[in-house]
């Protein structure tokens, strides 16, 4: 990925992380926007850190803290994942794409 996709997607990151702890703690109508949000960017690796710490980590001997810190790596490395696949699906359309213009 170009350093520009690199950027997003680390904005992307935080925003989904800190976007939910800020919505709880607004009293505004930002807040639960925020929320959803924060909830929707970080949806791959979201579902699949709640399934392990429902699943998993339920009796495991964690404080609060660090399930939280699990959560956030196990999403961290879904998403980088995601996004990799999807930067290499967009690179192969776009390549295609310009080969059938060309073709043409």
């Amino acid at each position: 990925m170009s350093r520009k996709a690199w950027v997003v997607f680390v904005a992307v990151q935080v925003f989904g992380d800190v976007g939910p702890w800020a919505g709880l703690r607004m009293k505004s109508a930002l807040g639960p926007a925020l929320w959803v949000a924060g909830m929707v960017v970080m949806l791959p690796g979201r579902l699949v850190s709640l399934w392990l710490t429902e699943k998993v980590l339920w009796n495991a001997p964690l404080t609060p803290i660090q399930t939280t810190a699990v959560m956030v790596v196990v999403e961290t490395a879904v998403n980088v994942s995601v996004w990799l696949l999807c930067a290499r699906w967009w690179r192969s359309w776009r390549r295609r794409r310009a080969l059938a213009l060309a073709a043409s």
